[in-house]
């Protein structure tokens, strides 16, 4: 029986192999051309979105300016804590600032060519096995879901999270299809490197290559296991060495673990980085200060990725994607891929499949943002079911399919535009009328014997399916956007994490928006902190990373964050705190009392009750600014 990744375009030779194209302009025009599409997307306009996410862009300033900075992460190169996750994607930030210089496009670009190799990766991995058609696919799909134009074009690590992602997977397919473990080798080296991206997230994808190997890898089964086990040892070692290298180092010798209560990199790792997270236990380091009166909060569920918080980001391909996955596993049952085949398969299906059940149903902190992990799969089996259709379009069958799949997505579609009312309604119209009219002729009796029928109706329900997500993507790259928790496409009308951050920001409730976005950079209070004494340690201190990086990016001197990220480290003890002010290495205090309404530690408010009952201060346009040099009383 013929294998369903068969398509009607010649299949390229294997990876470094000559084959004979007709020319090189017909081999390499669908790589260039996704690179010009994938480019516009994450280029255009790149610098609407400033500093990004401030938290990272002011540590990759500290990490450009100090060598400890970088190298442990620190959110201020006075070293006094380090942001809430592995430094990786600051390095590549850091670098990036010290060559060109501390900039807006300095320190988003780094994730716009993320992006772009990204995209052309998934196509080049797709392309060993499938047709160059269906790779094409594969990497457009990447860039047409909606939640990578954010991430791909903002600061946070998730964007060098994917490129790895897709690094491992060209490599593990590559390990198979020349029966060469070193690629393998590098696939887990990879994997191990990922950690110190995003920590046990990178790992996700671990059970996907694991036991696609073990099933459809090469050799002996005991070979098998054997090569798996020095892959995992490869893996872990980067992580041994990150943990052994921070924990061995004396604390006074390196900034504070952001993240930890009690300075270590281990429970940053297994609390609020790893169990936290999934579990939502606070004893087990979770933090979920997102429960707007239950709008969001513990919504997990089988169908969580398809309610208001997610679906806008990542839903549009997901009926797609699940017939791609059933495809692939019918396959597999019924033996009809050969090794490379039935690897890639498995590969691709239980990394979806997995990912998919860790956003569904983690019960800790989530952000709309964290469907971006489950990108990279589903453009590979949206892909797939494309030329599933388009290859067998005689087959009336495959045509009743189509149209079937093709009034599921429009229904889901116009089930998510009701979130966005008064948005382009013509699209909605259009995408409607232009499916239905679509599966009308995909469903005629005689479709299946009139191909230059069905051919443009199929392209049709396609491009029903890929419009509404094309102008989220419009919307994304248009609309300027800061902050901790980016989201893609329009604001919708219906109650929803994005429309509360909008009337946050509309209606100034800064007790609510401190925490994403920062507070307002007050001209008169950076130019102060400007012409801080340069013995200073950090020129100024205040609650809460985003608005200490704000004014660290603005005056390009350390801030210190006390409470870390969110106000709830116990950084610095408040006795810790105090000998820096009588050595004088902390100039100012800014009081930006929002985010202390919203969370803080007993100690972040011991230290600030201390600073006040002990300073005086000067109120500059609303905000008070206490003179850490001159105690009253």
């Amino acid at each position: 029986m013929a294998s369903l990744f068969t398509a009607s375009l010649p299949k390229p030779g294997l990876i470094g192999e000559k084959t004979q194209p007709d020319s090189w302009w017909i081999r390499r025009w669908p790589e260039m051309l996704l690179a010009v599409i994938s480019g516009s997307v994450y280029f255009w306009d790149l610098t609407i979105n400033g500093w990004g996410n401030p938290y990272y862009a002011a540590a990759a300033q500290a990490g450009a300016a100090d060598w400890v900075a970088l190298v442990f992460g620190s959110a201020d190169a006075g070293n006094g804590a380090t942001v809430d996750k592995p430094p990786l994607h600051l390095w590549v930030l850091a670098l990036s600032v010290k060559a060109l210089g501390l900039s807006s496009m300095s320190v988003l670009a780094p994730q716009a060519l993320m992006g772009v190799a990204t995209a052309w990766l998934v196509q080049r991995t797709a392309m060993v096995w499938g047709s160059r058609r269906q790779a094409f696919l594969a990497g457009l799909f990447v860039v047409l879901t909606p939640v990578t134009s954010m991430m791909f074009r903002f600061n946070n690590p998730d964007a060098l999270l994917l490129l790895l992602w897709a690094l491992v997977a060209f490599f593990a397919v590559r390990a198979v299809e020349q029966c060469a473990t070193r690629f393998l080798y590098l696939a887990a080296f990879l994997l191990g490197i990922a950690f110190l991206c995003k920590q046990f997230q990178s790992w996700i994808f671990v059970p996907a290559i694991a036991l696609a190997f073990m099933v459809f890898g090469y050799d002996r089964l005991w070979t098998r296991l054997r090569r798996l086990s020095i892959a995992a040892l490869i893996m872990v070692s980067p992580a041994t060495f990150w943990i052994t290298l921070v924990e061995s180092t004396p604390p006074s010798q390196r900034p504070w673990i952001g993240g930890s209560n009690s300075n270590s990199f281990l429970e940053l790792t297994f609390g609020y980085n790893g169990f936290g997270r999934l579990t939502g236990q606070p004893g087990l380091g979770a933090v979920n200060p997102k429960d707007f009166d239950g709008v969001v909060g513990h919504d997990a569920s089988l169908l969580r990725l398809v309610t208001i918080n997610y679906a806008p980001e990542v839903a549009w391909f997901l009926p797609v994607a699940l017939l791609g996955a059933a495809i692939m596993l019918s396959g597999l049952l019924k033996r009809q891929y050969n090794r490379l085949e039935a690897f890639s398969a498995a590969l691709t299906v239980i990394w979806f499949l997995t990912t998919f059940a860790v956003l569904s149903f983690m019960t800790g902190d989530i952000h709309p943002y964290y469907t971006s992990m489950v990108a990279l799969p589903m453009a590979v089996l949206s892909a797939h079911t494309f030329e599933i259709f388009w290859v067998n379009r005689s087959s009336r069958a495959h045509l009743r399919g189509a149209a079937l799949l093709a009034l599921l997505c429009v229904f889901l579609g116009s089930g998510i535009l009701t979130w966005f009312q008064d948005w382009h309604p013509w699209a909605g119209f259009t995408v409607k009328v232009a499916g239905l009219a679509a599966v009308t002729i995909l469903c005629l009796p005689s479709a299946g014997n009139r191909l230059r029928l069905t051919s443009p109706a199929l392209t049709i329900a396609g491009l029903t399916v890929v419009l509404i997500p094309l102008l989220f993507i419009f919307e994304s790259i248009s609309t300027p956007q800061q902050g901790s928790f980016p989201i893609s496409g329009p604001v919708p009308t219906a109650e929803s994490w994005h429309k509360r951050d909008a009337d946050q920001l509309i209606n100034a409730e800064k007790e609510n928006y401190a925490l994403a976005r920062g507070e307002p950079v007050i001209p008169r209070i950076s130019a102060l902190i400007e012409r801080a004494p340069l013995d200073a340690r950090w020129a100024a201190a205040t609650t809460g990373s985003e608005n200490a990086a704000l004014y660290q990016l603005s005056t390009k001197r350390p801030v210190m964050s006390i409470g870390g990220f969110s106000a709830l480290d116990a950084y610095p003890k408040l006795a810790t705190f105090q000998e820096y002010v009588a050595d004088g290495k902390v100039r100012y205090y800014i009081h930006q009392p929002g985010i202390l309404t919203w969370s803080a530690s007993p100690n972040t408010l011991a230290v600030v009750a201390w600073i006040e009952g002990n300073f005086g201060f000067e109120e500059i346009d609303g905000v008070r600014l206490y003179d850490l040099r001159h105690q009253v009383g």
